[in-house]
């Protein structure tokens, strides 16, 4: 190829990328003007924010620091702390038993392998699949946690049961679309060397995708355990277990030396899950 060429095609002063940025920093600015976002209001307001987390000297426990320590309600937050890490363990199985399936039919490479053939009837049926997938899949994740955990409070009531449904649910349709766009990104030479040996699409699966997606596969899902554990501590504030309804409570009650340690176990409890799943990652990544 000619140094030039190669040159210009790899610069990124292009009409393209520059029109692409035109377009972005115009949607930016409208949004922001629309939004009415003011730093000069939040300067000025700064102040409210210093008052609050300090408190009126003259109620116990409303401000923020010092956290409160008392032992007896310290060991009744690790405990809910604990709770809201098996609701996060138990939807995140759940969800990958949902979104791995799916995330299959979501896949238009998977799919001709499962449905081959070039003709109207199987491009129409796999057409019709994906879109079906992809479509659940929109209705899962587009619906956050918390309107899923009051769907399943109604059927259910109160309890870690409505919010592990509801994390399931949410995750599953994340999942569902990070893991097949892992697998529309595979390489399709071994896929079509299993296929040429008569393998079965299980096969196919197990030896040619799997083996191209299981990194994918775990940063992914280490990834959404992460996340499913700060979404299941908000997820009490509607009364589906866990330390958010804790930290709810004592936000309503102004005990703010309580929020500030119920935040202090969160914030050591996302950032060990984070050093464990860097761990993990470093041996399958």
């Amino acid at each position: 190829m000619d140094l030039n060429r190669l040159r210009k095609e790899a610069s990124p002063f292009k009409i393209q990328t520059g029109s692409a940025l035109v377009v972005v920093t115009v949607l930016f600015a409208m949004s922001w003007r629309n939004t009415e976002m003011s730093l000069p209001e939040l300067f000025q307001g700064w102040h409210h924010m210093q008052s609050y987390m300090a408190g009126n000297p003259d109620i116990a426990g409303s401000s923020f620091f010092p956290p409160s320590f008392i032992a007896r309600d310290f060991t009744v937050y690790l405990r809910a702390m604990f709770e809201t890490i098996e609701m996060a363990v138990v939807a995140l199985v759940l969800s990958v038993l949902l979104a791995f399936p799916l995330s299959l039919l979501a896949s238009r490479n998977i799919l001709k392998v499962l449905l081959p053939g070039r003709t109207g009837i199987p491009r129409f049926v796999r057409r019709s699949i994906y879109v079906s997938a992809m479509l659940l899949a929109n209705v899962f994740r587009s619906i956050n946690e918390i309107v899923w955990a009051l769907l399943f409070i109604s059927a259910i009531g109160l309890g870690p049961m409505a919010g592990i449904l509801a994390l399931a649910i949410h995750t599953g349709g994340v999942l569902t679309k990070l893991l097949a766009e892992g697998n529309e990104a595979i390489d399709p030479g071994p896929v079509e060397a299993i296929i040429a040996t008569g393998a079965s699409f299980p096969k196919v699966i197990l030896y040619a995708v799997l083996p191209q997606t299981m990194p994918h596969f775990v940063s992914m899902v280490l990834y959404r355990f992460e996340s499913d554990v700060r979404s299941a501590s908000i997820l009490g504030f509607v009364g589906a277990g866990g330390i958010g309804f804790y930290l709810f409570d004592k936000i309503r009650a102004f005990e703010n030396g309580d929020v500030s340690t119920i935040i202090l176990i969160i914030v050591a409890t996302v950032w060990c899950i984070d050093k464990a799943s860097a761990v993990i990652r470093r041996k399958y990544i």
